[in-house]
């Protein structure tokens, strides 16, 4: 077996998070910052897990994979396209299947773990 099992700190994780960058896609003033530290699953190059930290402000989500993630500071909203909108507090657990596209109103300094999910991973 090649697998290994994988543990962190959140504290930790977060601490060694990447400088500030903007989001990709952003919408309105301000622009949202975001910071992320990860890992790659070893079986896989493309399943990570890891935390995200943002800045309020709103953008359209880019990540194309399905994503599981555990909010632990924040709120916001996450609005899919043709959807209703999700309002999502610390404590939160929300899956986004592949593909989940819409627009994000971060409210207040946010942060979550997350498992982005490699898209030839069968279910």
């Amino acid at each position: 077996m090649n697998d290994k099992i994988i543990h962190f700190s959140v504290a930790e994780m977060a601490s060694r998070c990447v400088d500030s960058v903007p989001v990709p896609a952003p919408i309105a003033t301000p622009v949202s910052e975001v910071r992320s530290q990860s890992v790659v699953v070893p079986s896989s190059l493309t399943t990570r897990m890891g935390v995200w930290e943002c800045s309020p402000g709103r953008w359209r989500r880019q990540v194309k994979q399905a994503e599981f993630s555990h909010f632990l500071a924040g709120d916001c909203t996450f609005t899919p396209d043709g959807g209703d909108p999700i309002v999502i507090h610390a404590g939160d657990v929300v899956y986004f299947p592949a593909n989940s596209t819409g627009i994000w109103d971060i409210r207040s300094a946010s942060r979550k773990i997350f498992m982005v999910f490699d898209e030839s991973t069968p279910t």
